[in-house]
């Protein structure tokens, strides 16, 4: 069976790599990062498939460049193909959302649109598709309130409008076309790659700093605000599972899931990197640290993902510091530099 990934970024990746492990064709399109321009366009996101997948990913993946935004391309490279199944991953993050709504809602609502209308022509088996918590709030109100998937709408930014509107769309589709649907309202994801991700505006620099920089020992002193908090951490392998199993859940109609992992303190992740490196430059802050325009704190807002449990069977695999080991781990292997292993003993 085909199964299409438009985008990658920073999970479509490792949904790649699991796609190939079970067997299946996976074609991949999309601007990878950049700005088009045809094959020979920067493509960053590649990088990172390439370390994910291995340097022989061209033999075992079709990379086509494409905009999500032009519907008879992805039309017709989907038909060429013999798509049955679609994983949507294409999308502008939030803080480059803000700086260009209009763009955003072009690539992330037209964009989406455009996947479901190729659904729909293409008569496809499954769309699974990334939408996010930031479809609800965050703030003071939110405390001491755990989000389940039934909450009403409340997103606080733009980035969380056009996935709010993405997840009518998808209602919409699916009744009237008969389709399958699966929305995956994705929590805070972490691991290897997101110092490429940062880059584009997702407004997460802080945690990719800790992982990178500590992990390469540049010496360069990373401060982690918001220590006082717990957050939501979902390791990146783990996003890959959701959506494998999200594309075996195969029956007419829409459905979103809350894809959540560890709900823990932010201090604990700082100090499991801590206690690998010590010597690093590393400064735990209570304090919240100022966020770019369109960033939002969802993160910090607990999630209950009982609906993916019960019904596609997801449930997270890693625990933080499994996640945090991994990560490092594979930002040293990117540099030549020896594995590390995890602390012994207590933090005493």
């Amino acid at each position: 069976m085909t199964v299409m990934v438009t985008g990658i970024g920073h999970a479509g990746s490792y949904i790649a790599r699991d796609l190939l492990a079970a067997g299946e064709q996976v074609v991949l399109f999309g601007l990878f990062g950049g700005p088009g321009g045809g094959q020979d366009a920067p493509k960053p996101d590649l990088r990172v498939l390439e370390r994910v997948i291995g340097p022989d990913y061209a033999d075992r993946v079709e990379v086509l460049v494409g905009d999500i935004r032009d519907l008879d391309a992805l039309v017709d490279a989907a038909r060429t193909h013999g798509v049955a199944k679609l994983v949507h991953m294409a999308s502008m993050l939030s803080a480059a959302v803000e700086a260009n709504p209009p763009l955003a809602v072009s690539v992330n609502a037209v964009g989406t649109a455009n996947v479901f209308e190729a659904a729909a022509r293409l008569r496809l088996e499954k769309v699974v598709w990334a939408s996010s918590i930031d479809v609800f709030g965050d703030g003071p109100r939110y405390a001491d309130t755990t989000i389940d998937d039934n909450f009403p709408y409340d997103p606080p930014y733009i980035y969380g409008a056009t996935k709010v509107y993405s997840e009518y769309l998808a209602r919409q589709y699916a009744r009237n076309h008969g389709l399958s649907i699966t929305g995956m309202r994705l929590a805070r994801i972490f691991g290897y790659g997101e110092h490429i991700k940062a880059t584009r505006g997702s407004g997460t620099s802080w945690l990719s700093s800790l992982l990178y920089d500590a992990a390469l020992e540049t010496g360069a002193e990373v401060v982690v605000p918001f220590g006082a908090r717990s957050m939501d951490f979902v390791y990146i392998e783990d996003v890959g599972t959701a959506f494998l199993k999200a594309l075996d859940h195969i029956e007419p109609g829409c459905r979103n899931y809350l894809t959540v992992g560890e709900y823990r303190p932010i201090a604990d992740a700082c100090r499991f990197v801590q206690r690998i490196f010590p010597n690093a430059p590393i400064r735990l802050e209570e304090a919240d640290a100022p966020l770019p325009p369109g960033s939002s704190m969802t993160w910090a807002v607990r999630h209950d993902g009982t609906r993916a449990a019960e019904e596609i069977g997801y449930k997270a695999q890693f625990s933080l510091e499994e996640g945090l080991l991994r990560t490092l781990n594979a930002n040293r292997a990117d540099a030549g530099l020896p594995p590390v292993a995890a602390p012994t003993g207590s933090e005493d």
